[in-house]
């Protein structure tokens, strides 16, 4: 093992490659990155029409610096990881209609297990008029939870911002003010902000965003700039430098230059999985993982035209932070931040990586028996053999599969990074389906019905121009587009409700709202009611 000053000018030329590479095969026009290694930034630099200190939207890694407000306080014995939230936010937290459940805490809502909705009536993600923290989370008020506190972990962007409003409460200051003085000043992040108000036009990093259509495709098109209501959980703006800094201060378990922003034991219970067995899951407002058996903390981000990713080993005392300027790239980002992770693994330990899967050739009369039709408890599925190649679209996302050793592939996409598939067959040698993380796909039958004449109106197009929610029918199903991301498939509950798959709004419902003569005027998502177009 290495125990002297790392070199990493190799590696700094390997990850510019790399990135430059992705760039070019997923149209992304700009990338900023910076590589830290205790308390050196080793490498910070950008690619493509951007530069290094452009600002870059980093989406829910602002969560991060919520958490770290929300301790803060906590440390000062302001605020009570495990009271109910009620205490601090009286009137706000959504009715709980679970019997027998706890109050929804703190504790909760930093490792998303508080039970609340993805996104609020007010404010939530597909809403762009800009309401403001408070008038989001009051929108809260005569909702009800979508699942009993502590009974599962559901990802949401409402609950961490009620955590922020709570901030702003105990503290007597603006969320934002809070930010700035208590953790962005003493950081030296001097190139962010929490509100659009704070950065320089001029300093703001162009993006670019695909807008799902009715037909299937998307257009791409400049992505609008707006404060999200949920200002807390993924409104702040910074750049790959700066960010580098927040690396640096868990490194020093908590120190700056000017000072102490966390204690070392709370910054280890942050870095802990909450309320879970196991070393993965959400710690306070990181999340956990493994990287080659190595504990991982950090965040990744996606946000209107920005993808982002921030990973750092506090063992090995090494971290990264990847922007993009495209919206929903996050495979191909984390790709890379990966990627820097082990190329300063190699230049600090001398640790080169696990060899690749081998990859395999197959003809294309090899690979037809996996074309077809498929669908997932979430998705629906086409794959098809081009020029020598078995490609697919997966709920309007294109994939890329690479045969590997084992009958085995490895699948790209905007979405994933050499994702593992397996195909399954039955006793007659047919292929029958495949899976993809979480979801099992199923071969679609020859004639698969048609839906009921009376759902044909619901099919369109709903909420605003940019990001809409689109209603289509597949395979004798219902399915929505959300977040111009993929068409998730409904399971009807009655003639007007449909229940949303495992994914961003899993547990949720859509529900249709039709007008006097039976057609809809608009449509309820997870609470959001979005107008037809």
């Amino acid at each position: 093992m290495k125990t002297s000053a790392a070199d990493y000018t190799d590696a700094a030329r390997r990850f510019a490659e790399a990135a430059r590479a992705e760039m070019a095969a997923w149209g992304i026009t700009g990338i900023s990155a910076a590589l830290v290694d205790g308390d050196r930034v080793v490498h910070a630099a950008a690619y493509g029409g951007v530069a290094t200190n452009s600002v870059f939207r980093c989406g829910s890694i602002s969560k991060l610096f919520n958490a770290v407000a929300v301790m803060q306080l906590v440390e000062q014995g302001k605020l009570d990881l495990d009271a109910p939230v009620e205490r601090y936010a009286p009137g706000l937290v959504p009715v709980n209609p679970f019997p027998n459940s706890p109050p929804v805490t703190l504790r909760q809502i930093l490792c998303h297990r508080s039970g609340l909705p993805r996104e609020s009536p007010v404010g939530g993600y597909l809403d762009g008029s800009e309401p403001g923290l408070a008038r989001t989370v009051t929108s809260l008020s005569g909702g009800a939870l979508a699942t009993a506190p502590n009974a599962k972990t559901r990802y949401s962007n409402i609950a961490p911002s009620l955590a922020g409003h709570i901030v702003a409460g105990v503290s007597g200051e603006k969320f934002e003010d809070y930010e700035r003085e208590n953790i962005l000043a003493p950081l030296g992040m001097e190139h962010s902000g929490w509100l659009l108000k704070e950065i320089p036009r001029t300093q703001i990093a162009s993006s670019f965003m695909p807008v799902a259509r009715t037909d299937g495709g998307f257009t791409r098109r400049r992505t609008p700039l707006f404060d999200l209501g949920t200002v807390p959980a993924g409104n702040l703006f910074t750049t790959a430098p700066d960010l580098a800094r927040f690396l640096m201060m868990l490194a020093a378990e908590g120190k700056t230059e000017s000072g102490r922003v966390l204690k070392a034991a709370t910054l280890k219970e942050m870095f802990t999985p909450q309320l879970v067995e196991g070393e993965a899951g959400f710690g306070l407002g990181f999340s956990i993982g493994k990287f080659r058996g190595r504990k991982t903390v950090g965040h990744n981000g996606a946000v209107y035209g920005y993808s982002s990713a921030l990973t750092f080993l506090p063992k090995e005392k090494l971290g990264v932070v990847v922007l993009g300027n495209e919206d929903i790239v996050n495979g191909r980002i984390g790709k890379l931040a990966n990627l820097a992770l082990s190329l300063m693994l190699e230049a600090k330990f001398g640790e080169a990586p696990p060899p690749a899967p081998r990859a395999v050739e197959l003809s294309a009369d090899e690979l037809k028996p996996f074309a077809g039709d498929y669908e997932s408890q979430s998705y629906w599925a086409r794959l098809d053999v081009k020029n020598g190649r078995l490609v697919g679209v997966m709920s309007g996302q294109p994939l890329q599969f690479s045969p590997i050793e084992g009958g085995k592939f490895l699948v790209n996409s905007r979405l994933d990074a050499d994702a593992p598939v397996t195909f399954t067959r039955n006793a007659a040698g047919k292929v029958t389906g495949f899976t993809l993380g979480i979801q099992n796909f199923s071969r679609v039958p020859d004639a698969a019905p048609d839906i009921p004449k009376e759902w044909r109106a619901w099919l369109g197009s709903y909420g605003p121009e940019f990001i809409p929610l689109i209603i289509s029918a597949r395979h004798g199903h219902l399915y929505a587009m959300t977040e111009n991301m993929v068409d998730y498939r409904l399971t009807p509950v009655n003639r007007h409700v449909f229940l949303l798959p495992p994914g961003m709004y899993v547990d949720e419902h859509l529900v249709i709202l039709p007008g006097r003569d039976g057609k809809p005027h608009s449509v309820s998502l997870a609470g959001m009611v979005l107008k037809r177009r």
